[in-house]
């Protein structure tokens, strides 16, 4: 039997696994690195427009709204998988 915190690390995994799909496609790079510890002002391609893009595919992807709070807070991958993974546990 899985304990929480296993449960929580394979949900964060999964999680990651999603959200690297997401970046990779809307930032259009194939080759980006992304983990949870990756911040927007380590990837170039992350500006405002991208970060729009990113919040409405994640939004679709995982069946939820973030508040607009959210949105101007969120600048990091930890963010968005703190965010969702709130929202689906």
């Amino acid at each position: 039997m899985m304990d929480a915190a296993s449960n929580n690390a394979a949900a964060e995994e999964v999680i990651l696994a999603r959200l690297r799909d997401v970046f990779r496609a809307e930032l259009d790079d194939d080759g980006v690195a992304i983990c949870v510890d990756t911040r927007r002002a380590d990837i170039k391609a992350w500006d405002s427009l991208a970060h729009i893009r990113l919040v409405n595919v994640i939004e679709s992807a995982f069946d939820f709204q973030f508040s607009l709070s959210e949105i101007e807070e969120i600048n990091s991958v930890r963010q968005f998988v703190d965010a969702i993974r709130e929202r689906l546990l």
